[in-house]
């Protein structure tokens, strides 16, 4: 085995030290402290310290098993990252906060549940990016909150993002079957009884437009949609911006090389501008989706980094800390080919999406503004009494 790790790696009770090559810093790093959650249900916290340049990563058992297989992932992981070229961040636009802009502090308790505040806020910031929309003229769509597992198939979201996914399993409609789960003296199921169709939880609403059209010829087409998403995020990350089951909305664009990337950057300088005044503070950035996969990583993501084919429009509090609340994605011609859409002529189209976490949004209004809505920019009270 490479000695790499094993030179570098330190282990005190529920704590590990990895000392970090040179070479791994800037986007490297941000890399690694990304993805080491990802490696073990082990581990339970990570940081970074500058003075030794080490990650901190707290775990649950130090037992000499699991700290070998942690080693060994660790290993593989930073050989990978290594092994990567990762293009430095750029930043597209910035509105900074204004030094000394203090503003009052709002304690947030949504994680439970929202009240009519939070309602009130995002059904106003989803009625604001309604009207970015149509005035692009997408047509309004609405669909389930499941994927056959034939839309999966063709779209490959749980290939490429295994880590993400909610499938979605069941009883037969068996009587003998019920009637032993109908007799148990067990409170619970035992789960071999649930069967899986291959069905998941959408993790993203765009495919169902991909869908809609699957083998058909198509033009230039515009849509959008919202819905309940759901993603197995790491327990100890959650938060008020980052939630297993949350609200996407999407503008979905198909047609031309030119149409696609014109409608992107087009409906990126229309969300801009909206962000401004809502009187949020932040930036747009160049950003690559989370491949679980480090081959996809040092291929897939790259590509998108050098592409541009993915910005990322960041709320930073006014602690410093950012958060990605909309992304602006040029897809090319990957999921209308996986789904046979074409042009007149044969060609397969060019897709896009900008997607908005409208929870990510009411985070970041409520952080700016609390609920009582007599202090929300005039936008947004104007929008909710239409």
């Amino acid at each position: 085995m490479n000695t790499l790790v094993n030179d570098i790696f330190s282990i005190e009770t529920g704590q590990v030290t990895l000392l970090l090559p040179r070479k791994i810093n800037g986007g490297r790093l941000s890399e690694l402290l990304e993805r080491i959650p990802y490696v073990s249900e082990n581990v339970k916290s990570v940081s970074y310290s500058d003075q030794g340049h080490c990650a901190i990563i707290n775990v649950e058992s130090s037992e000499a098993d699991q700290m070998d297989l942690l080693r060994s992932d660790l290993q593989e992981l930073v050989e990978a990252l290594l092994a990567s070229k990762i293009a430095a961040q750029k930043t597209l636009k910035t509105r900074v906060r204004p030094s000394g802009l203090v503003s009052k502090k709002h304690v947030d308790d949504s994680m439970v549940y929202y009240n009519s505040a939070d309602l009130k806020l995002i059904a106003g910031v989803d009625k604001l990016l309604v009207d970015i929309a149509i005035r692009h003229g997408a047509s309004i769509r609405e669909y389930g909150s499941i994927y056959s597992a034939e839309i999966m198939a063709r779209n490959g979201y749980h290939k490429n993002f295994p880590q993400n996914v909610y499938g979605v399993t069941q009883i037969s409609h068996n009587y003998a079957l019920i009637k032993e789960i109908r007799e148990s003296s067990s409170s619970t199921i035992p789960p071999g009884m649930f069967h899986s169709q291959g069905a998941f939880l959408q993790p993203c609403v765009c495919y169902h437009c991909y869908a809609e059209i699957q083998d058909s010829i198509q033009s230039n087409v515009l849509y959008t949609l919202k819905g309940r998403c759901f993603r197995h995020e790491i327990e100890w990350r959650l938060n008020n911006f980052r939630r297993n089951e949350f609200t996407m909305r999407e503008i979905v664009f198909m047609g031309s090389p030119e149409y696609v990337e014109s409608k992107r950057l087009t409906i990126m300088e229309d969300v801009w501008a909206l962000f401004g005044a809502l009187g949020l503070y932040g930036q747009i950035v160049t950003a690559r989706d989370p491949f679980f996969h480090y081959d996809d990583m040092k291929t897939k993501g790259a590509v998108q980094l050098m592409a541009d084919a993915k910005y990322e429009l960041e709320f930073i509090s006014e602690a410093g800390h950012s958060s990605s609340i909309a992304s602006f994605n040029n897809c090319q011609d990957t999921l209308c080919a996986k789904f046979g859409i074409t042009d007149f002529d044969s060609n397969v189209l060019h897709s896009g999406c900008v997607a908005f976490g409208i929870d990510r949004w009411r985070a970041a209004l409520f952080e700016q503004y609390g609920g009582d809505c007599e202090v929300w920019p005039d936008l947004l009270n104007t929008s909710n009494n239409h």
